[in-house]
């Protein structure tokens, strides 16, 4: 009787042939026919990286203490703030003020909205951000980082303070006295008079007219620009002294004089 031989067949050699057979469609040979098939692991190179279909970074944003004037670099979602230097806690949240009259006081380290229609009649409001498309009439608003005015904002340039100021688009501005801040962001027009420690800059879709006095200067193609220049980085805020160490004590310093002996009887 004929001896016959018997084929082994490895466990990887099975998969290359089911999934070869499943390519040319005649289905998993083996398998018996009407039996569902379950799809096989792929095998994975370890030498091969992973990869990431989308990755989402934490937002990086600056809060500014509005006590101490401390700035802060913040990483991701926080509700409470706590300034690093004097200690000052306040939530990190924005808010948009009813678009009618109002009156109140706030404070936040996000950004505060103004819409058009608002109209404020007394109060504070500071924000890290604040964005004025309403009405100030009594309200004083102090933007610790960044003052932003719309097409429709009524400000009032006595009460309000800033660090940055921001003019938007089809903002067409002559404040009556002159501007002071750290950087004027140009989007709109503006005439007058502005004194900036920081930078002036003057986008494609903005214009400036008038005197200027500022560290620094950055005109885009296409923004316009008619003033008196007085530009010099040495207008520029001097860097604060780092705070000195305290001395380290002298060894032996900080020790108890040994106590004195009792009085002797006599």
């Amino acid at each position: 009787m004929a001896s016959r031989k018997t084929k082994v067949v490895d466990g990887f050699t099975a998969i290359r042939a089911a999934q070869e057979a499943a390519r040319q469609g005649r289905g998993d040979p083996l398998r018996p026919e009407g039996e569902p098939q379950q799809e096989k692991a792929q095998p994975v190179d370890p030498k091969a990286g992973v990869r990431i279909g989308k990755s989402v970074m934490p937002t990086k944003r600056e809060v500014i203490c509005p006590e101490c004037g401390t700035p802060s670099h913040i990483t991701g979602k926080v509700d409470l703030w706590v300034c690093n230097s004097c200690r000052h806690r306040m939530k990190l949240q924005d808010i948009e003020i009813p678009a009618e009259e109002w009156e109140g006081d706030v404070e936040v380290g996000g950004t505060v909205i103004i819409p058009k229609g608002a109209v404020l009649k007394g109060g504070t409001i500071t924000a890290n951000d604040i964005v004025l498309q309403g009405e100030m009439a009594g309200v004083e608003l102090k933007a610790c980082r960044r003052l932003t005015i719309g097409p429709t904002a009524k400000p009032d340039w006595v009460r309000m303070t800033n660090l940055d100021l921001e003019i938007g688009v089809d903002v067409d501005l002559t404040p009556g006295k002159p501007v002071m801040a750290r950087h004027l962001v140009l989007h709109g027009k503006f005439t007058g008079s502005a004194i900036l420690d920081g930078t002036l800059f003057v986008h494609a879709d903005g214009d400036y007219s008038g005197h200027l006095k500022a560290a620094g200067l950055s005109v885009e193609e296409g923004g316009g620009l008619r003033a008196t220049l007085d530009v010099n980085p040495e207008y520029a805020p001097k860097p604060k002294p780092k705070a000195k160490a305290p001395p380290k004590p002298k060894p032996g310093a900080n020790r108890r004089p040994p106590p004195s002996p009792p009085p002797k009887k006599t």
